[in-house]
């Protein structure tokens, strides 16, 4: 017991030393108070009916635990997916692969470490939750087991499982990079209507509010709204005092589920981590084994072709060697599942085109360009970088162009289908996308130093702009002519332009 001890206490102090804890604490006070609008404010986050309860201790804790159980789970996972990623980086993983101590044991350690991480979150936000219930002044009443019960019932049991998951997901090696977080990204997605959904969960909590307040004022007629919904005016919300309910038995069976998946993860988590060994056969000589020969001869012709179109200037030379930088160790699938994107964005409808296909096609590239910004850095090249005679800028701009030119590849179909059918609008769309989405990769890049920022923030705008055809958000133009008639593109060209110009200059100076 006292080796797991040292090893929770050990491993807490290297990662709450990080920039990242402390700066997530900060925000995560500010999104509680995100949680509770003011009644003038143009969103509301728990109505019911048109009702919400008054700011007492008793609505504040159910409403943190359901806006918990809805976010958290993006938010906590990304923040602890690196418990065993910082073995690696601080190059103390082959001390720990030389020490007697057992798989079990550190693995138990490093997730304990992860939930005490993320309770400490919850903390906070039960702190800062007081404080706004102070500031509102609708009730000066505290009942801590009010606002605690909710998150122990409902949110610590959450807590458990995405400590395990994520500790699942950095054991199994396809899964410990970029791939694992578009993946879980869309696993959050779809298991938010399963949360509310839950008669067990919140969800038994929401349907025992949607009852009282329909019992309570039956002349009103509306809907249930969860989450942040944003109105174009302000509405005042009608408001009511609710004394809350104890927990049930029924309640904390909707942990059992949860507690489920914590025990699966971990035991998963227990058979594929290697104990920081290395992989006797490297990962492309795996994959790559039945395409290799004609991989082989195709990367030989179009090198030559490439080489003799980019050999006459130093930035196309640069260029060149900047594309073939970021697409190296992409496999001959990727590259063959892109070239059958391009050829389904020929021939299907255009409205399948423009709303699935051509942003499925992006994503495609995502784990591609999110290393933009610290490409040098992934590469081991930051040496010979600083010590040419190379311009910062010119070889930012062939960083930014070389992955320009990746998107414009990932477009061609679509580009030959607009350009065919005269529809300059959804083609110059296209190249502000493009623009936007470039910039926004280096920009998070270079400011983070890791790939992890993109490919966490650029999903979900893909999700919530392109797919779910939000107007402000959709950089795509699923709604062309609205967009337009809104500014839209002109929003995103100036942001991309915003972005590239902090990023370069970042660069330049840093």
């Amino acid at each position: 017991m006292s080796q797991v001890w040292q090893c929770i206490i050990a491993d807490f102090k290297q990662r709450t030393r990080q920039q990242s804890f402390v700066v997530t604490l900060l925000a995560m006070s500010v999104l509680t108070l995100l949680f509770f609008p003011s009644p003038d404010a143009h969103y509301q986050t728990l109505v019911i009916n048109g009702y919400r309860g008054i700011y007492n201790s008793a609505w504040i804790g159910v409403c943190l635990a359901m806006l918990n159980v809805l976010f958290l789970p993006l938010i906590c996972f990304y923040l602890v997916k690196n418990a065993l990623e910082l073995d690696r980086q601080s190059m103390t993983s082959e001390l720990i692969a030389a020490t007697p101590i057992s798989k079990l044991i550190f693995l138990f350690a490093k997730w304990c470490t992860s939930v005490v991480i993320l309770v400490s979150i919850v903390l906070v936000m039960l702190l800062s939750s007081i404080l706004i219930q102070f500031y509102y002044g609708e009730s000066y009443q505290i009942d801590l087991w009010a606002l605690v019960w909710p998150q122990l019932v409902f949110v610590l049991p959450l807590l458990l499982a995405i400590a395990a998951i994520a500790l699942m997901f950095e054991s199994i090696t396809w899964l410990k990079g970029g791939l694992g977080n578009v993946v879980y990204f869309f696993l959050w997605i779809g298991s938010i209507v399963q949360t509310i959904e839950s008669v067990t969960g919140v969800g038994a909590i929401l349907e025992h509010l949607e009852e009282e307040v329909a019992e309570r004022f039956p002349l009103n007629q509306g809907g249930t709204n969860i989450g942040v919904s944003i109105s174009n005016e302000t509405n005042e919300i009608n408001t009511f005092v609710w004394q809350g309910i104890e927990p049930t038995m029924m309640h904390l069976q909707g942990a059992l589920p949860l507690l489920f998946i914590c025990l699966s993860c971990l035991v998963l988590a227990f058979i594929f981590f290697d104990r920081f060994s290395k992989n006797a056969v490297p990962e492309n000589k795996r994959t790559l084994w039945l395409t290799f020969p004609l991989k082989t001869k195709v990367d030989s012709l179009l090198d030559t072709y490439f080489v003799a179109l980019t050999k006459h200037f130093a930035f196309t030379r640069l260029l060149r060697l900047e594309l073939k930088l970021i697409l190296k160790g992409r496999s001959a699938y990727w590259f063959i599942g892109l070239l059958g994107l391009n050829i389904i964005q020929l021939f299907i409808s255009q409205n399948l085109l423009i709303s699935l296909f051509l942003p499925i096609s992006w994503l495609w590239c995502v784990l591609v360009i999110s290393q933009l910004g610290q490409l040098e850095k992934q590469s081991n090249t930051k040496e010979l970088i600083i010590y040419s005679k190379q311009s910062p800028i010119l070889q930012s701009l062939a960083s930014y162009s070389a992955a320009w030119i990746l998107l414009a590849l990932a477009s061609i179909g679509s580009v030959l289908r607009f350009s065919g059918s005269a529809q300059w609008l959804l083609l110059v769309q296209l190249i502000i996308a493009i623009l936007f989405t470039v910039s926004l990769a280096y920009f998070c890049g270079t400011f983070t130093g890791i790939k992890r920022m993109f490919e966490v923030l650029y999903p979900a705008l893909w999700y919530i702009g392109p797919i779910q055809s939000a107007l402000y958000v959709d950089f795509f133009g699923v709604n062309s002519q609205l967009s337009w008639e809104a500014g839209v593109p002109y929003y995103f060209l100036a942001i991309s332009i915003g972005l590239l110009t902090l990023a370069v200059r970042a660069k330049s100076t840093g």
